[in-house]
């Protein structure tokens, strides 16, 4: 597998499709997009990708959540924002009936976006799924496998990949000066400072919540009235651990980086850190991975829930490249800073894409060009999007793989060229997920 493609290919002018989207044929019937974004709560990240997306020049033709006031919702911002009205609908499956349909946004929680993302795929439709692209690796190959059957358009929400600053950075770094040298060790750092979810109590499910649909392919478990709408990443049985949630981001920079694929090695300690907070929190709240790769290549990972002090000044978050003759950081969204071996700057770019202050949207802009470049590649059926299924699924694949180390109790040796864990018939055990009768996607 060719680990280079996607990665800075579209270097001409792709990255500017985010300003010219709205008249790259917007008026013109046969050049538009039309999608439906899949979970656009309020308060959610969909809202904001749905704005995103309409802003880089798609229509958005559904809403569609499980929860009432969110399709009211979404559909009333289309409406202030792109004079028409959306469909409304709770159930995926529906929207995938309308033939007129371009492709998909999904912004489900983890255990969707798998299925959403094959369903779609599997209807004729493109889709933006974001990370991780899938709940358990087993799905991530399966995303894969439907990709390449489909011949669909696929971009995964890994939206730093967009950066125009990022990809300039590279450039230049792998480039014929190479300024500090061969990279072969990139350390990730990401620190969130959640509070108490609780002790979620059993209550009756709201009027508004579709509980059964909004469990979709996980096996059924009673409501709870602090699992909706963001403290699912916490439980298990639907989230995947702040490795899950952040992780992705940061191990598709590292491997961008490196330009490397699957490890060969990979360890993951990690346990709670900070055990007075009593609540119904089921991940560790603290994890230490790291991934070794064929060539001598190593990335490592620090990566807490729960670290006190952190504030919108000292985000904590990013990766340092280190080369033979000097280091790299990668900010938490649009920032490259190069030093040489004695810690001087040699060259920067500054964080223009950054919405400082933000902690749960902090790359707004970025995904306006990320979303431009999945639309002009479903516009134009190509599936070279910046993050790609193939790709996606590397950069999901790591903390997950990570996380099955950590249960496992192991040290996992992989098999680089195709992801599987060797030897290990413990791993192979949380390689996929059991599903809901009626959901099962194989």
């Amino acid at each position: 597998m060719d680990t280079r493609r996607g990665f800075i290919k579209t270097a001409g002018g792709a990255f500017f499709i985010a300003a010219a989207g709205r008249a790259f044929g917007a008026n013109a019937p046969s050049n538009r997009v039309r999608l439906a974004i899949v979970g656009c709560h309020e308060k959610g990240r969909g809202a904001r990708v749905m704005r995103a997306a309409m802003e880089a020049g798609a229509e958005i033709a559904w809403v569609c959540d499980v929860d009432s006031r969110a399709r009211d919702y979404a559909a009333a911002e289309v409406l202030k924002h792109g004079g028409y009205t959306p469909r409304k609908e709770k159930d995926l499956r529906k929207v995938l009936e309308d033939k007129t349909l371009d492709g998909i946004i999904s912004e489900t929680p983890d255990h969707w976006h798998a299925c959403s993302a094959i369903l779609a795929m599997r209807a004729g439709k493109g889709v933006y799924v974001e990370k991780p692209c899938c709940f358990r690796p087993e799905e991530g190959e399966l995303i894969v496998k439907t990709w390449k059957k489909t011949g669909k358009t696929l971009q995964v929400g890994s939206q730093r990949r967009a950066s125009k600053s990022y990809r300039e950075a590279l450039a230049w770094l792998q480039g014929p000066e190479k300024p500090i040298g061969d990279i072969r060790f990139v350390k990730c750092l990401c620190s969130c400072n959640r509070g108490s979810i609780g002790h979620g109590k059993a209550a009756a499910v709201p009027e508004w919540l579709d509980w059964d649909l909004w469990q979709g392919p996980a096996p059924r478990r009673e409501f709870k009235d602090n699992i909706v709408h963001y403290n699912w990443h916490w439980f298990r049985h639907w989230g995947t651990a702040e490795t899950g949630n952040n992780a992705p981001h940061f191990c598709d920079i590292a491997r961008w980086i490196l330009q490397v694929g699957f490890p060969k090695r990979v360890n993951c300690a990690g346990g709670t850190v900070f055990p007075w907070i009593d609540d119904d929190f089921e991940w560790p709240d603290t994890f230490n991975m790291s991934f070794e790769f064929p060539g001598d290549k190593f990335i490592t990972f620090d990566i807490t829930s729960r670290t006190p002090g952190r504030n919108e000044k000292d985000m904590k978050s990013g990766c340092i490249a280190y080369g033979e003759k000097g280091s790299a950081y990668f900010g938490l969204c649009d920032d490259v800073v190069v030093y040489d071996g004695k810690g001087v700057v040699i060259k920067d770019w500054p964080a223009a894409d950054m919405k400082v202050g933000s902690l749960t949207n902090p790359t707004a802009t970025l995904d306006v060009a990320h979303m431009a470049n999945f639309i002009e590649n479903l516009r134009a059926g190509s599936q070279g999007t910046f993050v790609p299924a193939d790709e996606g699924y590397m950069s999901s694949y790591l903390p997950l793989v990570a996380n099955i180390a950590l249960d496992t109790h192991s040290t996992l040796e992989i098999d680089p060229a195709t992801g599987r864990p060797v030897n290990s018939p413990a791993a192979m055990k949380l390689w996929g997920r059991e599903y809901e009768k009626g959901w099962e996607l194989a």
